[in-house]
């Protein structure tokens, strides 16, 4: 026993003796470059709250800063102890990630996305080396990455501009330290106060704001134009999308309450789960009313052509497509005289998809006319019927219910309402 105690203490000994022998590292000490490198993953974490409309800044960042402040302060000193505990830190935020990912296997980009931003603030406390930060900004560029793929505005564009103004002199700075030279921190002039020796002397620096601002056209210039003349190849080759819905969509199913078209905007006797609101008293099937001005009064079982008014401007969806077309949401078949009504409004054939993936198989007629393949995407930004739009010929359609419906005229029904 105590021979076995000797040897474990005998180890310990060599391998504390083996740290304190180990050469130093080399640190970083740019106060500039890790400044610029924490404000690259700073706009990376805004831009991905404002495509995916979370709130990870409200945490991430104040807890980034504090674990760069502390990495600089603590960046001479081997920090074992604080190693150890950042280690056991990540397999938890792993565990964390594994738990989401097996809730969100249709879309695992925002929960990607997060486990980004929590191992950057863990990986904040420990910066000594260059090497350290240069991790730190891939961080920042994917994060970047995410918001992009998730953006459906323009909003995300400044927040683009701003990381390539920001990502230009940090690699300047980069660049300097991977070939050993001193930083320039003692010799960085501000732009806008310049010293009297300065005046008399111009001193060249890799980060002015002349030799910036021509590197930053450069850029955008170069960028522009390959982005403008590059050839546009067919996407979409994996044919995966991710889907999502707010609604425990997954489960529902057709029954007898949700047969027909829910508009949550009119009174409808099927009216089911998709609704959110009863229509009021004017809204009628039939006779003279008025169009309620939120919800479209065409997307029912009955179109009345006597109702009066006038909506108000509002985005209800977002669309990504390949090429220019004209959806179709519903079509009719009888004319009743005062308008539109679908005849066999609750006969349709139910398709199911399989359990392991969202995509759907349609009926898709024989042809020997040329067709092409067109892909769309759309998110729903306020509540909407259980209708399913689509161009005019859909072959495949990737959604997050276990059931759709096709009726005689080739319209597509969800089980719920398409919910913001």
């Amino acid at each position: 026993m105590k021979n076995t105690l000797t040897q474990s203490s005998s180890l310990y000994q060599q391998f504390r003796q083996q740290i304190k022998s180990a050469p130093p590292v080399k640190t970083e000490e740019s106060v500039i470059f890790r400044t610029l490198v924490q404000c690259l993953v700073i706009v990376g974490i805004i831009a991905t709250d404002i495509a995916a409309r979370t709130q990870m800044s409200f945490w991430a960042i104040p807890l980034s800063i504090i674990g760069g402040v502390w990495s600089w302060n603590r960046r001479q000193h081997r920090n074992i102890t604080l190693k150890f505990f950042l280690a056991i830190a990540m397999l938890g935020v792993l565990c964390f990630f594994l738990i989401n990912l097996a809730g969100s296997l249709n879309d695992s980009r925002l929960v990607l996305a997060e486990l980004l931003a929590q191992l950057q603030v863990l990986h904040s406390f420990d910066l000594p080396r260059r090497k350290d930060l240069g991790y730190s900004m891939v961080i920042g560029l994917i994060l970047l990455g995410v918001a992009g793929t998730i953006s459906q505005t323009v909003a995300f564009a400044p927040w683009l501009l701003l990381f390539l103004i920001i990502a230009i002199p940090t690699l300047v700075l980069d660049y300097r330290s991977r070939l050993g030279l001193d930083a320039i921190d003692r010799q960085f002039k501000s732009p806008f106060k310049p010293s009297k020796k300065a005046k008399k002397k111009a001193n060249y620096s890799p980060v002015s704001l002349k030799s910036i601002s021509v590197l930053i056209a450069i850029t955008l210039v170069f960028g522009l134009s390959i982005f403008t003349l590059m050839p546009r190849f067919p996407g979409y080759q994996l044919q995966s999308f991710p889907v999502d819905s707010p609604l425990d969509a997954d489960s529902q199913k057709f029954g007898g309450q949700n047969q027909g078209i829910m508009n949550p905007g009119y009174d409808n006797k099927n009216q089911g789960e998709g609704g959110n609101r009863q229509g009021n008293n004017n809204n009628k099937s039939e006779g003279k009313g008025e169009v309620d001005d939120t919800y479209y009064y065409g997307f029912n079982t009955k179109i009345n052509q006597n109702l009066r008014g006038q909506m108000k401007p509002k985005i209800v969806m977002r669309v990504r497509s390949q090429s220019p077309g004209f959806w179709k949401a519903l079509s009719f078949d009888h004319y009743t005289g005062q308008g539109w009504e679908i005849t066999n409004n609750e006969d349709f054939d139910t398709i199911k998809r399989d359990r392991w993936a969202y995509k759907f198989f349609l009926r898709f007629p024989s042809t020997i006319m040329k067709t092409k393949e067109v892909i769309q995407s759309y998110t729903a930004v306020a509540d909407l019927p259980n209708i399913i739009p689509s161009l005019s010929v859909p072959k495949h359609l990737y959604f997050p219910a276990q059931e759709i419906g096709v009726d005689d005229l080739d319209n597509l029904r969800s089980p719920v309402g398409l919910v913001e």
